[in-house]
């Protein structure tokens, strides 16, 4: 059945953390390098997060003196997330309900796994049934 099937067919493994104290300098440095749009902010890594650094938290701050702003200055605190069993449908849901673009995904004692986005889901939506020709 279409919508049945659950984060773990299509997430990010892998979680990019910084501390607190990083300075925002090098949050933007690490965004740039990997294309990675959200940062999640912890004390050490595999903790459970403190918060989470978007794009949209950095552009914000566009002009300042970044070396000068910590993380934990510009941090979202609610992290919210699912665990890989949740349905790709209650995932988009959630999204939807919470008004943001990621999901943190844990296992059963909450550590972080990854990241779910709504790039994964539209991903997931386009399926593998088309085939794009390019001139």
């Amino acid at each position: 059945m279409e919508g049945e099937r659950s984060v773990r067919d299509i997430y990010h493994k892998g979680v990019i953390f910084c501390k607190p104290g990083t300075p925002l300098q090098e949050v933007v440095r690490v965004m740039a390098d990997t294309e990675i749009h959200a940062i999640m902010v912890a004390e050490q890594e595999g903790a459970p997060p403190v918060g989470v650094v978007s794009h949209m938290d950095t552009i914000a701050h566009y002009g300042e003196d970044l070396a000068a702003i910590e993380a934990r200055d510009i941090m979202t605190s609610t992290v919210i997330s699912v665990s890989e069993q949740t349905t790709v449908k209650d995932a988009a849901k959630k999204l939807l309900e919470s008004d943001i673009h990621r999901l943190l995904v844990v296992d059963d004692d909450d550590r972080p796994l990854g990241i779910l986005s709504t790039t994964d889901i539209i991903r997931e939506m386009r399926g593998a049934r088309w085939v794009w020709y390019l001139d």
